[in-house]
């Protein structure tokens, strides 16, 4: 199984703002639902936006991977540019995506009943649970340590 989560731009670069969603009496969240057998990360990205948030986004690069082993549920995140041939095929997914939002339009309730764009610079204040806390740990610093580039976007 594979887990996309999508970090959604307003518009492209670093200063853009990004898309944090909440469910009913839930926490801050990152827009994620899960691929389907016969569509690309990418494809499943696209159309997790459109469903789920009525929003037409354009998919970047992929930031983070993350599997998680199925005997202790521990996730990994790595960093695409660490990442090496891997042989964990029972493992479950988690990768997120960076993307921008193509038509500048805002999300549409539907399976989120809240949102906010925050400064990636806020990202990191944020209380995150689950794989977005993990992945969190990696991506703030990667941020904040000003180590993103000027545009971010292919």
């Amino acid at each position: 199984m594979i887990t996309i989560s999508v970090l959604i731009q307003h518009h492209a670069g670093p200063t853009g703002d990004v898309l944090l969603c909440r469910k009913e009496n839930g926490v801050w969240q990152f827009p994620e639902g899960r691929a389907r057998v016969n569509e690309t990360d990418e494809e499943a990205a696209e159309r997790i936006a459109w469903e789920q948030l009525g929003m037409k986004i354009r998919v970047g690069k992929l930031t983070l991977t993350g599997h998680k082993a199925p005997k202790d549920g521990r996730v990994e995140h790595i960093a695409c540019g660490n990442i090496t041939h891997n042989t964990h095929t029972k493992c479950d997914w988690h990768n997120y995506y960076e993307a921008v939002d193509v038509w500048q339009t805002e999300p549409k309730a539907g399976a989120y009943q809240e949102f906010q764009w925050v400064h990636p610079s806020e990202l990191g204040q944020i209380a995150y649970e689950g794989d977005d806390a993990a992945f969190m740990r990696k991506y703030d610093p990667w941020i904040n340590g000003g180590a993103i580039p000027d545009v971010r976007m292919p």
